[in-house]
């Protein structure tokens, strides 16, 4: 009875050990994820990401070129009307 049961035990944690050390092995010849064969994102997508990041950096460096155009004329208006009083 005593010699069953430690077969059994014993067979049992062979073969965890061996799906472990299997697991393992499978685990290092795929890769681990974000490397150059299995990349997190693609390129492709952040070039797509940072193409529409630039286009609003784009639109909002001429919204404040605008503003600030405006700010010179108002500045300038101000002087006119301070030199007038």
């Amino acid at each position: 009875m005593f010699g069953k049961r430690a077969v059994i035990i014993g067979t049992v944690l062979v073969l965890t050990l061996g799906g472990f050390v299997l697991g393992q092995a499978v685990n290092a010849a795929i890769g681990s994820p974000g490397d150059q064969n299995d990349p997190l994102i693609t390129k492709s997508y952040v070039d797509t990401e940072t193409a529409k990041l630039q286009v609003q950096i784009d639109g909002l460096t001429d919204e404040a070129d605008t503003l600030k155009a405006e700010i010179e004329g108002l500045k300038t208006e101000i002087e006119k009307l301070n030199r007038e009083f």
